[in-house]
């Protein structure tokens, strides 16, 4: 004889999950609960016409909405009188109700796997990076968009952040960590803001962070690499910039040693910003596109020393309607230089991790306070450092600006005297 199944319970069919594929399970005399993907729970019955043929299993309710008991009787209705050939009415309105019942099944699926789809960390981590683009300079957007696209969708994409915990997460960060752990800090950093922001989207319960503060193994990240303590080096440095074979980089490389402006910044430097009569470089704190061109996102205006407009007027007179000041070199496909070519000439000048183009930034910082006596302020307000308050940088920006300019010229006649003082100890 058949072995017949074992009559469900009212607990195991609450406990019933759902599986990658559809399954069931049997309470036997041709009553099974159907379980979806998704997680919706189906009676079906199992019945026989009264000329002997078998049609589909008829779908005859969902659980929770009918009992195990209820279920049990109506299925014994609809067996009896399909066999009786009832065909009946009875027969008939169940496969109306079934038709019924498959067309909210296939509805509710839908409405399932649309549920899962918004809640999917693909999908929860393009809406934040959508809402935090506005805020962010470009190449912040563009570091952000490396880290979630290239290393955290594909290991995270489908998780469900209703359900995501920290061992999830975990593997996909630690397995960074082997490789490129400074992106790995970025990638931690960005599924807390990724969680946040599902918080608010109200999926995950304002309890529900994840801890991920000692995930990573200790690692020594320290400052970019920069030449804050050694003239001669720094001198070095200039000398090479100068004799760098590219012009348009050669220019690029000296307008950021001499306004200490980021790199990204120096790099997409537009001539409607450069005033070549006032010698200053006005730099709108927000992107034709809303997003931010200034760290802070708030206009910003220096100085040009005499040295940078020498560099300048040889750009533009070599310019041919450009919209930009450095044009993109070889295969760049931006429209204008791309900052990590600036990189790149520093390390083929044999620069590599000692300095790089942000790395004038920290230069100006620490020599032109250690070595020229330049205020705090002034140094800070140069640098585009947001203030601690509004106040303060209304303040800033007014007080500073004759003395900035004063500082900005004595900076770049620095720079000059360490370059010749190199090239004359090369000579010996």
């Amino acid at each position: 004889m058949p072995r017949l199944a074992a009559p469900l319970t009212e607990l195991q069919i609450r406990k019933a999950k759902p599986k990658d594929q559809a399954y069931f399970l049997s309470d036997g005399n041709g009553l099974v609960l159907w379980i979806s993907p998704v997680g919706l729970k189906s009676w079906r019955v199992r019945y026989r016409l009264a000329d002997g043929s078998r049609p589909a299993p008829a779908t005859i309710g969902h659980y929770p909405e009918m009992s195990l008991a209820e279920e049990r009787i109506k299925a014994v209705e609809v067996q009896r009188n399909a066999k009786q050939g009832k065909s009946t009415a009875g027969v008939r309105k169940v496969r109306q109700e079934a038709a019924v019942a498959d067309g909210v099944e296939q509805e509710t699926i839908a409405q399932a796997k649309a549920e899962i789809e918004h809640a999917s960390f693909r999908a929860v981590s393009g809406r934040w990076m959508a809402e935090k683009r506005p805020t962010w300079a470009t190449e912040t957007y563009r570091k952000a968009r490396l880290v979630v696209d290239s290393y955290l969708v594909p290991k995270l994409g489908d998780q469900d952040m209703r359900k995501l915990e920290t061992k999830d997460v975990r593997p996909v960060l630690v397995e960074m960590a082997k490789d490129t752990p400074q992106l790995a800090r970025k990638a931690r950093q960005y599924l807390g803001s990724i969680v946040d922001h599902a918080i608010n989207d109200g999926l995950r319960s304002d309890e529900s962070r994840l801890r991920l503060d000692r995930i990573l193994p200790k690692y020594r990240s320290g400052h970019m690499p920069a030449v804050t303590d050694n003239d001669s080096k720094l001198g070095e440095v200039m000398e090479a910039i100068h004799a760098y074979p590219n012009r348009v980089v050669r220019a690029a490389l000296i307008l950021a040693a001499l306004t200490a402006m980021r790199s990204g910044v120096v790099a997409s430097a537009r001539w409607e910003e450069i005033d070549l009569e006032a010698a200053e470089w006005r730099i709108p704190g927000m992107n034709p596109d809303g997003t931010n061109r200034m760290k802070t996102g708030q206009d910003f205006s220096t100085s040009l020393p005499e040295q940078a407009l020498v560099v300048l007027r040889e750009m533009y007179e070599r310019r041919v309607d450009g919209e930009y000041v450095f044009p993109p070199q070889g295969r760049q496909h931006s429209p204008h230089l791309s900052r990590d070519t600036l990189s790149k000439a520093l390390r083929e000048m044999g620069f590599q991790g000692e300095h790089t183009t942000h790395g004038f930034r920290a230069s100006l910082r620490t020599l032109g306070r250690e070595r020229l006596g330049i205020d705090v302020d002034v140094l800070e307000a140069q640098l585009a450092h947001a203030p601690k308050d509004e106040v303060e940088a209304a303040y800033a920006r007014v007080k500073f600006r004759a003395k900035r300019r004063e500082v900005m010229q004595q900076w770049a006649d620095y720079l000059d005297q360490l370059r010749v003082c190199d090239a004359l100890h090369s000579v010996r």
